[in-house]
């Protein structure tokens, strides 16, 4: 009877945690992070961030500094 009441317990742990990472994959989504120029343009870098607004990536794209440098 342990023996199955473990198994059970290594199960649900395994479900809760397979299905809490694919919420956290579906909260994923689009912020770009961008850069305001003294003249008024803006230069925008494509990102995805998680759930808690941290980026997790951005494209290879950077935006020059002020004076173009």
């Amino acid at each position: 009877m342990r023996k199955k009441m473990l198994l059970l317990a290594f199960a649900l742990t395994a479900a809760a945690s397979f299905s809490t990472s694919r919420a956290e994959a579906a909260a994923n989504y689009d912020c770009p992070q961008c850069v305001t120029y003294s003249n008024g343009s803006r230069c925008c870098v494509y990102c995805r961030c998680n759930g808690s607004g941290v980026p997790i990536f951005c494209t290879d794209n950077y935006c020059p500094p002020e004076g173009g440098d």
